[in-house]
């Protein structure tokens, strides 16, 4: 293991990283190192799927990382037309801009807001990126998905971890 899978696995045995899976806030699925999958809950009483698949890159870990809301059942990333919409169109950190989040935090992403404050700071772990991942599904303006439910579940396979440990 290499020095940023054992400071990913630390984090995701942390207090904080806990905290948000018995909030509810997100569940850990599984790790392919330099990739993690984890499952955020849509807003209650909204359409679209009990839950969306986020895969983020881990890439020099703890460093900043990039995102992506995730179909399980092709192995490739959310088509646009399944991802969160608002009255107004896609949501806008789930565009189709690249292949991450259209949003500073996402380290691919960051080019285009010059000038905006550091969005992760020393210190910053895996937590704090669901949490704005959280977020961004949980935009007050969120109206629908029409992904399926399957599009979060992964197949069935020989894991080295599941959700309620990933050490």
């Amino acid at each position: 293991m290499n020095a940023d899978e054992i400071a990913l696995r630390r984090d995701l045995q942390g207090a904080k990283f806990k905290v948000g899976v018995l909030r509810g806030r997100w569940e850990f699925v599984r790790i392919r190192f330099p990739f993690v999958w984890f499952r955020i809950p849509k807003p209650e009483g909204k359409a679209g799927p009990p839950h969306f698949l986020l895969r983020v890159d881990v890439t020099d870990y703890p460093g900043a990382l990039t995102a992506q809301l995730w179909d399980a059942r092709y192995d490739q990333a959310l088509a646009a037309d399944l991802r969160p919409y608002s009255a107004a169109g896609l949501l806008v950190a789930f565009s189709t801009w690249s292949q991450c989040l259209y949003h500073p935090i996402d380290r691919l992403a960051r080019s285009h807001w010059p000038g905006h404050p550091e969005p992760w700071p020393a210190g910053s772990d895996i937590s704090d990126f669901l949490e704005a991942v959280h977020g961004f599904i949980h935009d007050p303006t969120y109206l629908q998905s029409s992904a399926p439910a399957a599009s979060a579940e992964l197949p069935a396979e020989p894991l080295e971890e599941n959700s309620q440990g990933a050490a």
